[in-house]
Formats: C-alpha cells, sequence, structure tokens
C-alpha cells in the first residue's frame, strides 16, 4: 500500500511539473510563422516594424541601424515602442586586419567538436533544423504551407550546402514537427536536444516569416536579388544574454560583408529551445509572400557570415578565440548557476500551486486523475494519460 502510494505521488508529481512546464512554453512561443500580424510602432505613431505573431511588453528590438527599442505597451495587436538608444555592437575591424579570428566558438561558451581531439583536430560543426516543417512560399510552392516538408527545407539544404563548400560539417535534421501550432517547439526540442549530443559549434532553427507585404523582406545584395533575414532570439531562457551577443556578433559581422542583408534583431518573450546552447539562433530568410529563389539566394551569403563569425577569416594566423566570446560565455554560465537554482525553486512552487488548484477545481478523487491524465495524453500526443478524443489544432 505504501509503495503504491508512493508511486502515485510521484507519477502525479512529475505529470504536473511537467504540464506547467510545457503551458509555459506554450504560451511563450506562440510566435513566428502564420500568426495574425502584431505590428508596433514608435513613440511618435511612425511604423517601426511588423512580425507574424505576439509581441510582448518587455520585449526588445534592435532596427536594422543599430537602434534599440523595447515594447512599453500592447493594445488589440499593436505595440508602442519607446527608443533606448544606441545598441553597442561588437568590433569586426579584424575583418579588415586580414588576420583569422575565431569569434563566437569559444570553448567556454558550448563544447566543441574539437574538445577531445586537440586543435590540429578541431572539425567546424554546425546544426540545423526546421520546427515550423510546413512553411513554404507562396510565389514558388503555389501555397504558404505545405503539410509535411515545405519549402523551407529547400532554404535549409541549400544552406547547409553553402556552408559545407566553406569546409564546415553541418547536421540537418528534417524531422517534421508538425502541426504548425504552439507545441511545434515542445517538438522540435526532441529533435534540438538529439542533435545537441553531436556537440556542434552553433544549433541554428530555419524559419521563414509570415508579413503579407513581401517589400518588407525583398532586397538587392551586390546587384543580386535577395531575401533579408530576421534573426529571432528568445528572452525566457538562462542562456538569453550570450544568445542576444551571438546574434550581434552574426549581424555585425553581415553588416559589414552585405550590408542591408540582415533585416533587424527581434528580442522576444519565447524561449525557441535557445536555452539548449548559448550559440543557437532562429534564422527567418524571407516571409511566405516572397519567391523562394531570393530566399534561396541568401542562404550563401549568410553561410559566409555564419561560417565567418564562427572560426573568424580562413587565414594562416588563425585565433583560437576573441575575448568578446570568452566575456560573453562567463557571463553566460555565470546566469545558467544562477537560474538553475531559481528554476528548482519555481517548480516546487508550480507544484504547490497547481496541486493545490487541481483539487479546488476538481475536488480530488476521480477527477483529478482524468484531468491529470488528460492533461499528460495531450502533452505526448497520446502516448501516456487518458486520450480526450479530440484532434489538435
Amino acid at each position: 500500500m505504501k509503495t503504491r502510494f508512493l508511486r502515485l505521488l510521484l507519477s502525479f508529481t512529475l505529470a504536473l511539473m511537467l504540464y506547467s512546464l510545457c503551458s509555459i512554453d506554450a504560451a511563450a512561443d506562440d510566435l513566428d510563422g502564420d500568426h495574425e500580424l502584431s505590428v508596433a510602432l514608435d513613440s511618435s505613431g511612425a511604423r517601426l516594424f511588423a512580425i507574424s505573431g505576439t509581441i510582448s511588453e518587455g520585449d526588445e528590438y534592435i532596427s536594422a541601424d543599430n537602434v534599440l527599442y523595447r515594447i512599453a505597451t500592447v493594445q488589440n495587436g499593436t505595440a508602442i515602442a519607446e527608443r533606448v538608444g544606441e545598441e553597442e555592437m561588437p568590433d569586426v575591424s579584424w575583418l579588415d586586419a586580414g588576420e583569422a579570428q575565431a569569434v563566437f566558438a569559444a570553448e567556454e561558451a558550448i563544447p566543441t567538436a574539437s574538445d577531445s581531439t586537440g586543435e590540429a583536430d578541431k572539425k567546424k560543426l554546425i546544426a540545423m533544423y526546421v520546427t515550423h516543417s510546413d512553411e513554404s512560399y507562396i510565389p514558388s510552392d503555389g501555397t504558404q504551407s505545405i503539410n509535411g516538408q515545405g519549402g523551407i527545407y529547400d532554404v535549409a539544404r541549400e544552406f547547409r550546402d553553402a556552408l559545407q563548400a566553406q569546409g564546415v560539417d553541418v547536421i540537418l535534421d528534417e524531422s517534421t514537427h508538425l502541426p504548425h501550432d504552439s507545441g511545434a517547439y515542445r517538438r522540435s526540442r526532441q529533435t534540438a536536444e538529439r542533435l545537441l549530443q553531436k556537440r556542434p559549434d552553433a544549433i541554428i532553427d530555419i524559419h521563414r516569416d509570415g508579413i503579407p507585404d513581401e517589400s518588407e523582406y525583398a532586397c538587392t545584395i551586390h546587384g543580386e536579388n535577395a531575401s533579408q533575414v530576421r534573426l529571432l532570439v528568445g528572452r525566457s531562457n538562462q542562456n538569453s544574454a550570450v544568445n542576444r551577443e551571438f546574434a550581434k556578433q552574426i549581424k555585425a559581422v553581415a553588416d559589414k560583408q552585405y550590408p542591408g542583408l540582415i533585416k533587424d534583431i527581434f528580442i522576444g518573450k519565447g524561449n525557441y529551445n535557445q536555452d539548449l546552447s548559448p550559440n543557437a539562433i532562429l534564422l527567418e530568410f524571407g516571409t511566405h509572400t516572397i519567391s523562394k529563389e531570393r530566399a534561396l539566394a541568401s542562404t550563401e551569403l549568410m553561410a559566409n557570415v555564419v561560417n565567418t563569425t564562427l572560426y573568424g577569416k580562413e587565414t594562416s594566423s588563425a585565433k583560437s578565440s576573441s575575448e568578446s566570446g570568452k566575456a560573453a560565455a562567463q557571463a553566460g554560465n555565470g546566469e545558467a548557476k544562477g537560474s538553475m537554482t531559481g528554476i528548482i525553486w519555481m517548480l516546487i512552487a508550480v507544484v504547490a500551486g497547481v496541486l493545490i488548484f487541481a483539487l479546488v477545481q476538481t475536488g480530488g478523487g476521480k477527477a483529478m486523475k482524468t484531468k491529470i491524465g488528460r492533461g499528460m495524453s495531450e502533452m505526448t500526443g497520446g502516448l501516456f494519460g487518458k486520450k480526450s478524443g479530440g484532434n489538435e489544432a
């Protein structure tokens, strides 16, 4: 009897923790893709930027000209952003110095493929995956959403090939994570965790935006038609500070190599699985109304940018890492330790709170057990718990 009670208590606690955490992730990561358009205005009422998804108070935005804004209020899909000031961007003068400088692949930031083999055997390794598997480009694919592997996979493969042509090993996991809903990030998290077991220098989630106006992404780089790329950083994780520095480094290098290629950086309320790695980034190649060919043209440019950001310029005098990379990594490590303690106490509070709430709502007994079972079923796609009989939207 005692053993049975302990087993039930353990199962109940685990279910509540999973349910609470997954609910938080679902709400936080409801951004990007085919959602209602959100618009941000500056204090004068002028349009600042738009994004497909939710903008929340406290979100931040770094414009193309490196001005930082913070969202002050949000009402009916329209956000008002306050100008904070000029964002301090990384120094990339080394690009003109004729020397290689591995900018961000510091060992302190993330374990690299060379950790156990030594510098002489070091390999460049990047991992990629696609959270919103259906995303497509209407002018080229005929639709914005394909129930399977959408046109975004063509972009991911082209990006992979461009990096490999520069001597970078790339693992592209082509798993699908349908349906395209707020639970997609929970499903793609398993893919990201699997990829990180290979110890890549960076992990990239490939997307496209859902802004209706193609002109917001269409650009010309060195005389060629291309698409701008938006960088997304989640602020709801312990790696947010170093994720942000990684994004800024990418933008700084791109602004030097291909001015106009990077549209902006959006620092949103979500997590986007970036808590798993300091060198994690979400890239949006254009929007659903732009031609896929423009997005494909940008992949080679972004491959040059990412390769340079992580590994420096290819010369014989390569340095192992930059001081900026080490400083960002140390900041991320310190923040991670503090956040982990906070997470543990948060879980304890969540479990206690949800337990009381469930007891009050159901009165205990079979009703509470059924509620928990349905929650487990929703989280695991019916693998565990009691099936509710409904279909996922």
